[in-house]
């Protein structure tokens, strides 16, 4: 029985990198429940020491209480529960995971206790400042964007604003941050940033160009996938690092624009093939030698 066990175990470990979301839920799940995972009788699941929460039902309505005693939310929790309107967290709680609340697109008030000490990536992706209320001292809403207390880690956009000027001081644009912001047009970059995380800026539909100061080092992968307009990204410097995949199924991207010295390391590390007309490399030295010419 317990080699059977194990197999199933390896099985759905396998399953869990495919792209489908409900599909991870479902596959992650069911590795829990063989964990001892029990529900309550609203149909949210928590470990078998109740210390954690690691999934809700999608239909989950109106207002929940999460337990005294619970410590943890898992990744994902209460992900995609359109109609969830409140969720009372007890000052029990010390994390909350990845998009724990993202989606939850009838959220009116979620109040984050002062015993909460760490977030996953953006756990409030679609949620905006006027749902959130933040008592922990190791976060920050300040300009309808989420920090950690020392401003130097952007956790959330919490705006779907047009425009968004991220404050100098930042370092770390985290995973998630902006993803799924579909208004955002535009976005300034301050030249202290150094790292833009995995889907930062993924399905910004509106967003149309983007300058990354010569700060940026590491750019993780998926990181303005799914742009559908985005037509222009401009590196002013040279990157250490730049996932292949950072601006995948970006259609309407035409041209990248980076520092002459650099052009073979982006062909080579976004996996450009020479031949591709349909994304033009730019050097943004000649540019800036053209607009000097002085005209005849």
């Amino acid at each position: 029985m317990k080699e059977n066990k194990k197999l199933i175990k390896d099985a759905l470990k396998k399953h869990l990198d495919r792209e489908d979301k409900f599909e991870n839920l479902v596959l992650n799940l069911a590795l829990k429940k063989m964990a001892g995972a029990k529900k309550d009788e609203e149909g949210v699941y928590y470990s078998k020491k109740q210390k954690r929460v690691i999934m809700a039902v999608k239909t989950l309505e109106g207002t929940y209480d999460i337990p005294e005693g619970t410590e943890i939310i898992d990744d994902d929790a209460f992900w995609g529960c359109a109609f969830l309107e409140q969720v009372n967290i007890p000052e029990t709680v010390t994390h909350i995971g990845n998009e724990a609340f993202s989606r939850c697109m009838s959220l009116k008030e979620l109040v984050i206790p002062a015993s909460v000490e760490s977030l996953g990536h953006n756990p409030f992706v679609g949620l905006n400042s006027e749902n959130i209320v933040c008592k922990s001292e190791h976060f920050i809403i300040e300009n309808k964007l989420m920090f950690t207390a020392d401003r130097k880690k952007l956790i959330a956009c919490l705006t779907d604003a047009a425009m968004v000027i991220i404050p100098k001081g930042v370092v770390e644009i985290q995973d998630f941050a902006f993803s799924r912001r579909r208004r955002l047009k535009k976005v300034i970059i301050p030249d202290t940033v150094e790292v833009i995380g995995s889907d930062a800026f993924s399905d910004c539909d509106a967003l149309e160009k983007v300058t990354l100061p010569a700060s940026v080092r590491i750019v993780e992968p998926l990181a303005f996938a799914e742009c559908d307009r985005q037509k222009k990204l401009t590196f002013l410097g040279t990157v250490e690092h730049i996932a292949r995949t950072s601006v995948s199924n970006c259609d309407a991207l035409k041209k990248i624009i980076v520092p002459e010295s650099s052009s073979a390391l982006y062909i080579k590390q976004l996996h450009i093939p020479l031949e591709l007309e349909d994304i033009v490399i730019e050097n943004t030295e000649r540019k800036d030698q053209q607009k000097q010419a002085p005209q005849s």
